[in-house]
């Protein structure tokens, strides 16, 4: 049987070192949290960040703003959130409703206050591999879950199932800085299933429920499933066949209890990071 990789465990270590960051501060520390609309999914997203938040001692400014919200003046609030210097970080929780440009109000945010690492400037330092920049949560979170599987990944082939800007993207960059050979699929790509089996590392973040079956899994992979679905029966699962795939899986994450809880600690860490620079500019 497949390790398991509990993401809730590795998160609460990420947050412990985050939660001595903040102490180490001696200061309050702010994020503001952006919503646009009543997408049901982001008020139970947000609802868990302001709840780990309010754990860390992280000051939460909310804005829920209606769907009709135009786009400057969503863009008017952002550049009075940028020249708060009592805000650390700034988030705008996506999916925006659809007669907004997400790049053009994302671009809006500071890069030292983008603790989503959705910027053009941190998304171009993590292409270049330059640290200084922020990098998005939920990659950062599964290369954390991979390597926790306990082995050396450099030369690996890992397969990135989904191309988006938050996921896939980001994490095909991560990859290739550990070494790692790369194989992006999307919903273009011919014969999934065989380009699966070659990977020693499959990621999955499609949004399919238990799209990815076992026989597309060979003996010993890690398996890291980033989906979040709700099945026939209304219950919550992921990309993979979880049971199926655990047989013959090395290690794999489950769903709930995997990226979702790294993803909430890579955001904290990021607004560690937010506050500890701005800290230093003042």
């Amino acid at each position: 049987m497949a390790k398991i990789i509990d993401g809730k465990v590795l998160a609460e270590g990420v947050l412990s070192n985050v939660r001595q960051r903040f102490q180490d501060l001696g200061r309050p520390v702010t994020l503001a949290i952006i919503r646009i609309g009543d997408d049901s999914a982001s008020i139970v997203y947000i609802r868990n960040k302001k709840l780990v938040a309010k754990k860390l001692g992280i000051a939460v400014k909310s804005f829920c703003l209606p769907k009709t919200t135009k786009s400057d003046e969503a863009a008017s609030l952002i550049d009075g959130l940028n020249a708060d210097e009592n805000v650390d970080g700034i988030l705008l929780q996506l999916p925006l409703p659809n007669h907004l440009a997400p790049r053009k109000l994302i671009d809006r945010i500071f890069p030292e206050k983008d603790v989503d690492g959705l910027t053009l400037v941190n998304q171009g330092k993590l292409f270049i591999n330059d640290s200084s920049g922020m990098r998005p949560c939920t990659p950062t979170g599964i290369m954390h879950m991979i390597k926790s599987a306990g082995q050396d990944i450099s030369g690996m082939h890992a397969i990135v199932l989904g191309r988006s800007q938050i996921v896939g993207k980001p994490l095909v960059q991560m990859l290739l800085q550990e070494n790692c050979t790369v194989t992006n699929a999307h919903s273009y790509s011919q014969d999934l299933p065989g380009v699966c089996r070659n990977g020693d590392i499959v990621i999955s973040a499609v949004g399919k429920p238990q799209f990815v079956q076992a026989d597309w899994i060979k003996e010993g992979a890690i398996v890291i499933d980033v989906g979040i679905n709700r099945d026939k029966h209304n219950k919550i699962v992921g990309d993979v066949d979880f049971l199926s795939i655990s047989r013959i899986a090395r290690a794999i994450s489950p769903v709930p209890g995997g990226a979702g809880p790294m993803t909430v600690a890579y955001l904290m860490h990021n607004v560690a990071e937010a506050a500890t620079k701005q800290q230093r500019q003042k």
